[in-house]
């Protein structure tokens, strides 16, 4: 906090009432030292807490001497050490029968599990996991988060196991009921912990710099961290967010910095506190809210010119979350010729609209610079309506490709998938496509968005469903041949979640994420006992998803996946996807 100038000359045994503005004349230094804690216009303690102060003061056990914590950090630090070793001197040794061997390896798993699924989809949202989501990835996080607390219940012992497990991330909405204080003596935050959610609602209490600088110390090891505030914040979002990026140039693991801001002029201070006092080693910021303008997709801002005094940084990212930006993310990353410059590496395009092209721009200046950069771009995400003649308008543009999210929103004028081979870049290496719903889910679809490439209704068949998979297959199949894809490495498919809920007995996702089919051993056929809520799964095997697909990429030592998509919500329709630097 900014130190108060307009304090006059003050004696030994004089306090300043910054909130009137007058001397205040003590009997002695002792108590004007005590009084200025009170009598400050921010950041004073309140003066309920001063008859529990004296209180302390004049208990007969108490020794200023004796006093050796240094600071808040060093308070809190101590606070919840004790209370850890608290449990720790209740006894390691459990009655419940379990090897020891066998309960390390059980939290190894789950534990593994929990820090993947967080991963995944931490990159998938851009470094922002505050969102609410209910789909599959946030039901299998709560699943497994639910699985650890229930094990460390078990014994004490288990307890101090399973806490740096459950302690990788923390995610903490701080709000007038909740203040952001209540982080600072968690237990389960420690060198353990990894990744830190961190979003102020609308009128949470703004902590005072020290709280921030007590909370980061508590994580040395921290590598990524998000933070926001409300969307209808009171105060605007750079103000409170600046003053927490002073507490981070001591954090030398921190990698990946997201920011979540309120207008494009915001970043134009955030940059410059970060180049102030950088995190030694940060290597991305990535920058992300509702902006109204479009995003200039060649050249970074200039507003973002003082980031490329920070040696370690790569990469630069802005992504907008509204639906109505033509160009809604870019990333920037470090020239190898000229390492004060930042030059396009990833583009991500929303073409919503059938005869989109360039239409939905709004200038011929700004047409020209979106081809400019699908001319310059590295990595495309593109998020389209329609079919080959939309993706070939754009794809034809992009000469540097290299990397291609191919986002499908289903049309009727235009029912099936086409053959990708005709439009691909043969300079792909890496190519992710991604399937609105395989059946017609009018009731959770937008109007415009009523009917599927696929054309069928919700009651298709789980062999139905298979055939369409099969011509998707197809389509996909013949753009994975060395002579259409020479310089190809990896692959993957995703589908929407209806995919597997709508036909659970015919499907297999493991870990929630990949996805099989199910196939019958020893004639017994899941299809024809579709409703037969009895299974037996020792009777199944699993076979892939896209048969065609899994063995060229198999034969050209490719890896390739069919996944399902992560929604915010399994009901959604439209994947929030968008390159992330993070990939690289």
């Amino acid at each position: 906090m900014v130190a108060n100038t307009n304090i006059p000359h003050l004696e030994a045994n004089e306090c300043f009432d910054e909130i009137y503005g007058a001397k205040v004349l003590f009997n002695n230094p002792s108590e004007a030292l005590l009084a200025q804690l009170f009598l400050k216009d921010e950041d004073a303690i309140p003066l309920p807490a001063l008859d529990a102060l004296l209180s302390v003061i004049r208990n007969p056990s108490f020794n200023v001497e004796d006093v050796s914590f240094k600071n808040c950090a060093d308070f809190c630090s101590f606070v919840t050490s004790a209370r850890v070793e608290g449990i720790t001197r209740r006894g390691w040794v459990s009655e419940a029968g379990i090897p020891e061997i066998i309960l390390e390896g059980a939290l190894d798993v789950l534990g593994s599990e929990l820090r993947n699924a967080w991963d995944v989809g931490s990159s998938h949202y851009m470094g922002d996991m505050l969102i609410r989501g209910h789909g599959s990835l946030f039901d299998t996080i709560r699943a497994l988060r639910s699985s650890l607390v229930s094990v460390a219940l078990v014994h004490s012992s288990w307890l101090v196991r399973a806490r740096p497990l459950l302690g990788y991330y923390h995610r903490f909405c701080a709000s007038a009921r909740r203040p952001f204080r209540r982080s600072l003596t968690n237990s389960f935050l420690g060198p353990w912990t990894r990744d830190v959610q961190i979003k102020f609602e609308e009128y949470s209490p703004p902590p005072q710099d020290i709280l921030f600088d007590a909370f980061f110390a508590r994580l040395p090891n921290l590598q990524a961290l998000h933070l926001g505030t409300s969307r209808f914040a009171l105060e605007p979002r750079g103000v409170r967010i600046a003053g927490i990026l002073s507490s981070l140039p001591y954090l030398t693991g921190l990698e990946n910095i997201s920011l979540t801001i309120s207008n494009l002029k915001d970043m134009d201070r955030l940059a410059l506190q970060l180049s102030k006092t950088p995190p030694p080693n940060l290597r991305i910021i990535q920058f992300s809210g509702y902006f109204h303008d479009e995003i200039e997709p060649v050249n970074a801002p200039q507003c973002l010119s003082p980031l490329s005094s920070m040696a370690s940084l790569r990469y630069v990212r802005i992504h907008s979350t509204t639906n109505t930006r033509f160009v809604n993310g870019v990333v920037w990353s470090r020239s190898t010729t000229n390492s004060g410059s930042f030059g396009l590496e990833g583009l991500s395009i929303s073409a919503k609209k059938v005869s989109s092209g360039f239409k939905n721009t709004s200038s011929s200046g700004f047409k020209d610079k979106v081809v400019d950069a699908l001319r310059a771009t590295r990595r495309l995400s593109f998020s389209y309506r329609g079919g080959r003649a939309t993706v070939k308008r754009f794809l034809s543009k992009c000469r540097s490709l290299l990397s291609l999210n191919l986002i499908v929103i289903g049309d009727r004028r235009e029912p099936n998938f086409f053959d990708i081979a005709e439009v691909l870049p043969s300079s792909i290496e890496e190519l992710s496509i991604f399937f609105p719903p395989l059946d017609d889910s009018a009731h959770t679809l937008l109007p415009d968005d009523a009917s599927h490439y696929v054309g069928s209704n919700k009651s298709a068949t789980a062999s139905e469903v298979f055939s369409k998979l099969d011509i998707l297959d197809a389509c996909i199949h013949s753009a994975l041949h060395p002579e259409r894809s020479p310089h190809l490495r990896d692959v993957k498919i995703f589908f929407h979640p209806r995919l597997i809920n709508i036909n659970k007995d015919a499907f297999y996702s493991p870990n929630h994420r990949l996805l099989y089919r199910r196939k019958g051993l020893e004639g017994h056929d899941p299809l024809a006992e579709i409703h037969d809520t009895r299974e037996s799964s020792y009777e199944l095997i699993k076979t892939p998803l896209l048969p065609l697909c899994q063995q060229i990429c198999f034969e050209r030592g490719i890896p390739f996946s069919a996944e399902l998509q992560l929604m915010k919500d399994d009901l959604g329709t439209r994947p929030e996807v968008c390159w992330d630097a993070r990939s690289v």
